[in-house]
């Protein structure tokens, strides 16, 4: 008779931990991989979001969009804020549900949402308020947001500011880059200050488009390093003033 030889304990144990060291060596390739795919996926999304906000100014004397700089909520008079490169917002209406997309300047143009987001990003997801509670973003349209610099920052929501054209800005002027998802108020609506930081979901950098059209990756360093800066850079680029910041609050937000 013949005898079927089994595994012992021993080799077993043996083939397991080859099986972990494989995986512990294969699944870091894997991740970089992925967030590389999301990279390019980025990359594209943002170039699609720059052509449609070049079509929109040619289309109306070089002024770029309104950059949604309404904290979601209405202005002072109680009415509804203009509508903006992302969406309208909609005031009778609670929730993450106020942000109308479809009714978005640029919504024709780049075809709906997807181009919106990036893959890694997952915006139902609940983060951190300002008051150390769990909530969830209330703009979920978007992981890009735009710059302030676009019409002033604070003083272009009590000011109704218009937006700036794009003969005033330089083609290195950053226009749009992925938020820090982390802090649940930096998604209050379409627009945020270089101030309040960028997401490090890319190997602890984000990615972000310039006014000419061009997209780049930078890491959380050199964005802190950059919106540390007192003068005038690609972060703070409101043509208005000699910082590029705010007309009365500069760089602080």
């Amino acid at each position: 008779m013949k005898t079927v030889r089994a595994f012992t304990l021993i080799e077993f144990l043996v083939v397991i931990a080859i099986i972990a060291i494989l995986a512990a060596l294969l699944l870091p390739a894997l991740s970089r991989s992925r967030n590389q795919a999301a990279k390019s996926t980025d990359f594209n999304n943002l170039h699609q979001v720059m052509a449609a906000l070049h079509i929109y100014a040619g289309d109306n004397q070089d002024s770029l969009t309104a950059p949604n700089w309404d904290y979601g909520s209405a202005r002072k008079d109680g009415g509804a804020p203009p509508p903006g490169w992302l969406y309208a917002l909609n005031l009778s209406a609670t929730g993450p549900a106020r942000f109308n997309g479809r009714a978005g300047l640029l919504w024709d143009s780049v075809r709906g949402g997807k181009s919106y987001l990036c893959p890694m990003d997952q915006p139902d997801q609940v983060y951190p308020a300002r008051n150390g509670k769990l909530q969830h973003r209330a703009q979920q349209l978007s992981t890009y947001i735009m710059n302030g610099a676009v019409i002033g920052f604070r003083s272009g929501y009590y000011s109704n500011s218009l937006p700036v054209k794009i003969s005033q800005m330089r083609p290195t002027d950053c226009i749009l880059f992925e938020a820090d998802e982390s802090k649940a108020f930096d998604y209050n609506d379409g627009s945020s200050w270089p101030c309040e930081g960028i997401t490090g979901r890319h190997f602890n950098g984000a990615t972000l488009a310039s006014l000419d059209g061009s997209s780049a990756y930078v890491s959380r360093t050199n964005w802190q390093n950059e919106a540390a800066e007192p003068g005038k850079n690609r972060l703070w680029c409101y043509p208005n003033t000699d910082d590029g910041g705010d007309r009365v609050y500069g760089h602080d937000q």
